[in-house]
């Protein structure tokens, strides 16, 4: 196998479709140290000297790193110019893991329908970061992070809890219901639209309403609300385009997908939030279909990486909104790209 290094044209590292599959390109500019919150890589792909085509074409790259561990993330970040075959990728921090050359990778354009219809084997190298300290290892990681879930099942099994009290709160209810039902049966206790015989001293200071007919639909009510929420868990949305949610100022590609109870939301190449807060409404970006908090006091953060340094989103209710930034900036061309999960709180 030959390696090549890769031409640069600009910003653009060009990517030959018609090369040798044995022949692999070095791509410099997806270098990275182990830590990196990850790398924005900017691609012109070329069928020999004409360039290509990426009008209704996708792209994703999978690789195996130093450790032997697969990585892939599948999707178009920017199509800058697809007609000239200009586009970024977004490499995420787990790319970056284990250091070394990576043993094996590949860009891959996809038509419509998700078929492969050009592969371009590629190479690159992640550098050690001594000036971190991390236990974590290289993990698997295909795209988005669904293995979370399943480290989110543990917490929402923590509401059988709650609802395992409330049922036997129910069945109190019921049970105690079925002795007064049965002293009524026997004429033990008074009825209304019945004639009653009161032995006793009886002594009545307010007036009595109501019947026992509404407390049986109560319980019967919280019986179905109980189910219902028993049902939530096994509700999947599958994959929602949002795009049309941002708000005013605000623009770019987001995607959201809700599954047993938990939202998982993926915002690329977005414009619009710049020094001095310039969106409208406390940097209102994008409007989502679930809840995520209980309100402004109890709005919660989420980190993600913006013009190379940390930063925090926040959800108050059903608004996304840029919390703060460390490094902010003027240029219009930094884009904002996050990924966050919550549980929905509706």
């Amino acid at each position: 196998m030959m390696a090549i290094k890769a031409e640069q044209n600009g910003r653009y590292v060009v990517v030959n479709t018609l090369l040798n599959t044995t022949d692999t390109t070095i791509v410099d500019q997806m270098n990275g140290r182990i830590g990196d919150s990850g790398r924005l890589v900017y691609f012109a792909a070329k069928d020999g000297m004409q360039v290509h085509d990426l009008t209704r074409q996708d792209a994703f790259i999978r690789a195996k790193d130093a450790a032997g561990k697969i990585k892939q993330v599948t999707g178009i970040a920017e199509r800058i110019k697809p007609s000239a075959g200009l586009f970024s990728m977004y490499l995420p921090a787990e790319f970056y893991q284990a250091s070394g050359d990576i043993e094996e990778a590949y860009l891959a354009i996809t038509d419509s329908e998700g078929n492969v219809v050009s592969s371009v084997p590629l190479t690159f190298k992640v550098l050690e970061n001594n000036m971190i300290i991390t236990s974590n290892g290289s993990k698997d990681y295909i795209d988005q992070i669904d293995g979370f879930i399943d480290e989110m099942r543990d917490k929402i099994d923590g509401l059988s809890d709650s609802i395992d009290s409330q049922n036997r709160a129910y069945i109190s209810l019921r049970d105690a219901l079925s002795v007064y039902t049965d002293l009524i049966n026997k004429n033990a206790v008074a009825t209304l639209g019945s004639d009653n015989v009161f032995t006793g001293n009886n002594k009545f200071d307010k007036t009595i309403s109501g019947t026992i007919t509404d407390a049986i639909n109560a319980e019967s009510a919280s019986e179905a609300d109980t189910a219902k929420i028993a049902h939530k868990t096994d509700d999947d949305t599958g994959w929602m385009d949002i795009s049309n949610n941002f708000l005013t100022g605000a623009a770019g590609t987001a995607k959201i997908r809700k599954r047993n109870g938990i939202v998982q939301l993926i915002i690329q190449a977005v414009t619009g939030y710049y020094d001095g807060n310039k969106l409208k409404n406390g940097n209102q970006l994008l409007k989502l279909p679930w809840k995520g908090s209980a309100g402004a006091n109890y709005a919660g953060e989420y980190s993600f990486n913006y013009n190379g340094a940390a930063a925090a989103l926040s959800i108050v209710d059903d608004i996304l909104i840029v919390h703060w930034v460390t490094n902010p900036s003027t240029d219009k061309g930094i884009h904002l790209y996050a990924t966050l999960t919550y549980i929905a709180n509706d």
